[in-house]
């Protein structure tokens, strides 16, 4: 039914029976639970959304301090909304009132800052606190720094039906603080991930821009559970089926290591739709700056909806999504590439896999990437899928907010990416091998002040050599891989130097294609001059 029907329905339903009606419909004067005081509105250009419910057809009066009031008449669902004037970012505190003309009362938000917005999903590396983070103690201290930064955090409640509200909150709208930030515990409050970002952000805006961040995610989810049913249909999934409302068993979770020991078991972890149902919708009137996602790792391996492929449609198809229903067809998406966890070689590729194809996503404008391949922490107290260092994750989202959405900093902002290598062939055999030279080309392009750097990346300790891998030539011969001999720098230019087995003449194109940290647990020795690391790829190789 369409939503003109639908409130038609409501109206009549309305008025031939109220009593049957109101107990459909909360009609209590309030504001929508994603708002409060002490909050972060969304700043010019966009115009902020205040909403609300009421009595159908009740008039609603909003005044933001001593501006002009703004109507809003309550819908048959008793849902107004009111579009306040477009507001430059301003520290001063400002109050926000609504007063009905139906229940003679007045509601208001005090507090109020205009800044920047951000949401803050994924699954649990972004729902890991600043508590379980390194120098936490120190963190949590610092925090109480920022009291321009305000934070709020979503409760873990799913829906299998869009919610217009959420269904719980666990962390109000507060000013930055060591309590807001650092006391809620492992796993509660506050996102570690989020906090860093918004933080590096707010300096990097030289403190004019007041932040705003919503940590709303839930460990072990998949990316299916984020989207809604039109993003799902356009990877052809539906929610038909038995296996839509299967619980995912502790067994069946095979890369997640501890979840289930934390408490972070996701009951409803194989439904579509669930989490954007309960935690995504109710926020759809609100105007934000951007979005921030560090998730995946539910989403490796083999069969339905996990798989780089599968991933690659349902990521990007997920992003385009939330634009289409925030009605903000520009809205900053950054998201995190997978960090290292020890999963098993013959998992590897499954996980290196799906971070090559959270890069399709990159194809859509104003969306960026901050690599974590080279952050593994194999003696997390938390398991080695949850690394401790949040705090480079951060810093390297906001960097790359800077430039892709702020556009103030215009180079060295994002870990460049190998998009094609050229290969040629060295003459004759060395020991058995056909050996190559193979010159790689990225993107974007490093700049004359920007140029590569090698450091000295070996294995992690406790980690088995066999789940490592830095370089690897393909065999053109028979598709095996191996590794490379020498890495060669020389200014803006890498040069990859090995050999593999050769069945074939020896002037033929011996490498078929080359890799860069394409397993479990990356090493990664390729850094540019201003501390970004090369992003793991794995591409085909052009002769020359």
């Amino acid at each position: 039914m369409a939503p003109r029907s639908c409130m038609l329905a409501a109206f009549t339903l309305l008025l031939s029976c109220p009593a049957a009606f109101a107990a459909e419909y909360d009609f209590t004067f309030r504001f929508s639970n994603t708002l409060g005081s002490n909050m972060v509105m969304q700043r010019a250009p966009q115009q902020a959304v205040v909403w609300g419910w009421s009595m159908p057809q009740d008039t609603v009066t909003v005044t933001l301090g001593k501006t002009p009031p703004i109507p809003a008449t309550a819908d048959a669902t008793g849902l107004w909304t009111a579009k306040l004037a477009a507001t430059e970012a301003d520290s001063t505190p400002m109050t926000i009132t609504a007063a009905s003309a139906h229940y003679k009362s007045q509601l208001s938000l005090e507090n109020v800052l205009f800044g920047d917005v951000y949401i803050c999903s994924g699954q649990s590396n972004m729902q890991f606190t600043v508590h379980q983070a390194f120098n936490a103690s120190a963190e949590t201290a610092a925090a109480n720094e920022f009291p321009n930064i305000r934070v709020f955090t979503v409760s873990l409640k799913a829906a299998t039906t869009p919610q217009q509200e959420l269904l719980g909150i666990t962390e109000e709208w507060m000013s930055a603080s060591n309590k807001s930030i650092g006391q809620g515990g492992a796993w509660n409050y506050f996102s570690a991930v989020c906090w860093f970002f918004g933080r590096d952000l707010y300096t990097s805006l030289e403190g004019k821009v007041p932040i705003g961040l919503i940590s709303n995610n839930w460990g072990g989810t998949t990316v299916q559970s984020w989207c809604s049913t039109d993003a799902l249909a356009k990877c052809n999934q539906t929610l038909t089926g038995d296996d839509d409302v299967k619980p995912r068993e502790p067994e069946q979770e095979t890369f997640a290591e501890s979840y289930w020991d934390e408490g972070l078991g996701d009951p409803l972890a194989g439904d579509l739709s669930v989490r954007y149902n309960g935690m995504i919708s109710p926020y759809l009137h609100m105007q934000i700056s951007g979005a921030i996602w560090y998730q995946g790792e539910s989403n490796v391996g083999a069969g339905a909806r996990k798989g780089g492929p599968y991933y690659a449609c349902q990521f990007t198809a997920m992003i385009n999504d939330w634009r289409i229903k925030f009605e903000q067809p520009s809205m900053y998406f950054g998201f995190v590439q997978l960090a290292p966890w020890l999963a098993g070689k013959d998992n590897g590729t499954l996980i290196a896999e799906l971070r090559q194809s959270q890069l399709a996503a990159l194809t859509l404008p104003g969306v960026g990437v901050a690599t974590a391949a080279d952050h593994g922490d194999p003696g997390s107290p938390y398991g080695g899928i949850h690394p401790r260092d949040k705090q480079d994750v951060g810093y390297r989202l906001a960097l790359n907010a800077m430039g892709v959405h702020y556009k103030t900093v215009t180079e060295n902002y994002q870990s460049p990416i190998a998009t094609s290598a050229t290969c040629q062939p060295s003459k004759g055999l060395a020991r058995g091998l056909a050996t190559a030279a193979c010159t790689l080309v990225t993107f974007p392009a490093l700049t004359a002040s920007t140029t590569w750097k090698l450091i000295n990346a070996t294995c992690t300790e406790n980690v088995p050599v066999i789940e490592c891998s830095t370089f690897e030539f393909q065999s053109a011969a028979d598709a095996s891989w191996h590794e490379v001999s020498d890495i060669e720098i020389s200014g803006n230019s890498i040069v990859v130097h090995g050999g593999v087995p050769s069945t074939t003449a020896t002037n033929a194109q011996p490498v078929s294609g080359i890799r860069y940290g394409y397993s479990t647990w990356p090493v990664m020795p390729v850094y540019t001059s201003a501390g970004l690391p090369l992003m793991p790829f794995s591409i085909e190789v052009k002769s020359t």
